[in-house]
């Protein structure tokens, strides 16, 4: 079965982040319509190395200068207005989105995502994945993620996302009935660590929990300068 971290960061240290809600229902019958005028084609033109021969989806064509720029403006404004999206990921850069359509019969073999990405090029530290379909309107298209804790399934509501680690081998699983339509995007952290964005992220997390009862107690005040210390040491802008 599919499943869903409990903790917006999964507690293990894999760095894979459950998203909830970035789009909700404001959005839906926008995005609906938008995705009503577009035209897909074969994704595999975007994929390389062996990624080509297991990619096996449709998308949006780049050329389309009507519909698929307003869909990824859409998206990008609802997810930089999205705190818990830079608690965890110190965005630097964001790739444009390619927005994905999975039919029955199509799937995404294993594989790993290039290093780089576009002119002038994206880092591609973490990639995310926002589920534009509702989850009990197809069968299969799971993103499977192998992280260091084993092999999991992901398949959350309308409007949330998973962001991961680029490292991780990962696949879409084949889709059995409906369609799968999502959102894929890569980011270059500010932090290249996935250790340094969790240590970063719990300190800013137990900071806001005793700021709650008093902002200027000196635990507080002592916790949110340790923040900032290592986020001045560790950064790359």
């Amino acid at each position: 079965m599919p499943q869903q971290p409990n903790n917006p960061l999964n507690t293990e240290g894999t760095g894979v982040v459950l998203l909830r809600k970035i789009l909700d229902e404001r959005y839906f019958p926008q995005l609906d319509f938008y995705l009503s005028q577009a035209s897909f084609a074969d994704g595999s033109s975007t994929a390389s190395g062996g990624a080509k021969t297991v990619k096996h989806n449709l998308q949006i064509e780049a050329q389309d200068q009507i519909v698929l720029p307003q869909v990824q403006q859409l998206i990008a404004h609802a997810l930089m207005d999205f705190p818990l999206f830079h608690a965890v990921a110190f965005p630097a850069k964001l790739y444009p989105f390619i927005i994905s359509r999975y039919e029955v019969g199509m799937g995404y073999g294993w594989h790993t995502d290039s290093p780089l990405m576009g002119s002038p090029p994206v880092r591609t530290d973490l990639a995310m994945t926002l589920f534009l379909s509702e989850p009990d309107s197809y069968e299969g298209g799971e993103l499977v993620i192998q992280d260091s804790q084993g092999t999991t399934s992901y398949k959350p509501q309308r409007g949330d996302a998973i962001l991961y680690p680029c490292q991780y081998v990962h696949c879409v699983n084949e889709v059995k009935s409906g369609v799968r339509v999502a959102a894929v995007t890569w980011i270059q952290s500010m932090l290249r660590s996935q250790e340094q964005r969790q240590i970063l992220f719990q300190l800013k997390q137990l900071h806001e929990a005793l700021a709650q009862n008093n902002p200027h107690a000196p635990e507080a005040v002592q916790l949110i300068q340790t923040w900032s210390n290592l986020l001045r040491m560790w950064v790359e802008i």
